[in-house]
């Protein structure tokens, strides 16, 4: 692009401006030093698109730590807000779930390891556990539908409309789905549901030791 507009311009007219326009720009030292003769019969490209470098702004996406979380109580259930009827839908879309997950039709001694495998991985938010053993007596018998798992913990929402927290360790849980009665013990279960989905379980014998 032409910084001059007016047409047909002779030579001495543009290099007359250009000089003009050097004398009056550059500094007074560059100036003494001849810069001006040297800029004046110089080429410059206003646009260069192919050697221009764009400056990416990236916007630093800052994750908040785990104190943080805790101190903002991100993941902390009210208890006071939580009532039973909320979450019978999510236990019918629970089942519905692990109806997709294992078709308990064609399940087979041949094939029942492979789907105990199936059950390890599933998520079971929405499930209705049922406490059978534990090492708190006063455990022992809370019944409610889960609501949110943690490494250590199940948090149990019961028909009367209260949270339990139920520690995993030291403690056996049972479902009912399709028939089958599952059981889960709970010191070979410590483990988050998310890495649990992704997780290889090795065959090996469960032993009771409450």
């Amino acid at each position: 692009m032409s910084i001059f507009a007016k047409k047909n311009v002779s030579k001495a007219e543009k290099n007359e401006f250009v000089q003009s326009f050097l004398q009056k720009h550059l500094p007074e030292k560059r100036l003494r030093q001849g810069e001006d003769i040297t800029l004046q019969h110089a080429h410059f490209m206003l646009d260069n698109p192919r050697t221009r470098k764009r400056k990416e702004v990236k916007l630093k996406r800052k994750t908040l730590s785990a104190k943080e979380r805790k101190e903002l109580k991100l993941f902390e259930i009210q208890p006071e807000h939580q009532k039973y009827d909320m979450y019978t839908p999510l236990h019918q879309l629970w089942k519905d779930y692990m109806k997709d997950v294992i078709n308990f039709d064609k399940i087979t001694p041949g094939n029942q390891s492979q789907m105990e495998e199936l059950l390890l991985r599933a998520d079971l938010h929405g499930a209705v556990l049922t406490v059978t053993k534990s090492k708190c007596p006063s455990y022992v018998g809370t019944s409610g539908i889960l609501i949110q798992e943690t490494k250590n913990t199940f948090k149990l929402i019961t028909k009367d409309d209260r949270l339990k927290t139920i520690p995993k360790p030291n403690s056996v849980f049972t479902f009912e789905l399709e028939g089958y009665i599952i059981t889960i013990y709970g010191n070979n279960f410590q483990v988050r549901a998310s890495e649990r989905a992704h997780r290889k379980f090795k065959t090996r014998p469960t032993v009771d030791l409450i």
